[in-house]
């Protein structure tokens, strides 16, 4: 087999046999940590799952930290999309928009278990993957706040209540969504989704009356 001045090998660029490398060290991080968890990773054991070898592996990486955040945000972008797929076929109302954000989230996570353990369960073992961890959480709340804002009848300031609800409703789904995965609910999965949807809905149509006590509250103190 020739190599050109390109680099090419048999029609197959340098850049794109990066790429491919790329993609299996990616691919083996997500079935290595998913599977057997963070501590249980090492270098060695993703590149020859990825059937890389090592020195290939720097190219790509700085590190294991590196390539875990890689994929942490990989999946979660891969959650966003599947998000806002599902809200622009659903109907403009509160109802619809919340059941579209928590099925495509749940079913995220319950068509792959090991993309829910990268996402929240393994960054408690690395600082890397914590910090994206609780970014995560902010941007699921953020968009929650998006697809509500314009469907609740806030008074002043409501607002931040909204951002504050949408976090404990994103960390407590969460947890709900991780404690099944577990095993420790006698649920099905559609009514894992049903209930979520619900407690969530229940929530989101307190939100102006928490937000109008709340106000009292500051001009009464």
């Amino acid at each position: 087999m020739t190599r050109t001045v390109t680099g090419t090998y048999g029609g197959v660029s340098a850049e794109q046999r990066r790429a491919e490398r790329r993609r299996r060290l990616l691919d083996a991080a997500l079935d290595v940590i998913g599977t057997q968890g963070w501590s249980s990773t090492t270098l060695r054991g993703v590149c020859e799952r990825a059937k890389v070898g090592p020195r290939f592996f720097y190219e790509s990486f700085a590190d294991l930290d590196a390539l875990a955040a890689a994929l942490h945000d990989e999946i979660l972008e891969a959650v966003l999309a599947r998000v806002l797929v599902a809200v622009d076929a659903a109907p403009d109302d509160l109802p619809a928009r919340t059941t579209a954000v928590f099925h495509a989230v749940i079913s995220e996570f319950l068509d792959d278990p090991r993309r829910a353990r990268v996402l929240w369960v393994e960054a408690y073992g690395s600082e890397a993957l914590l910090r994206r961890r609780f970014a995560a959480m902010r941007r699921l709340a953020r968009m929650a706040v998006e697809q509500s804002q314009d469907l609740l009848d806030l008074p002043p300031d409501g607002d931040r209540v909204l951002r504050a609800v949408a976090m404990m409703l994103t960390g407590g789904v969460t947890e709900f969504v991780l404690a099944w995965l577990d095993g420790g609910m006698d649920l099905s999965r559609d009514e894992l989704a049903e209930i979520s949807v619900e407690y969530a809905l229940t929530v989101g149509r307190e939100i102006p009356a928490i937000a109008d006590r709340l106000s009292r509250s500051r001009s009464d103190s």
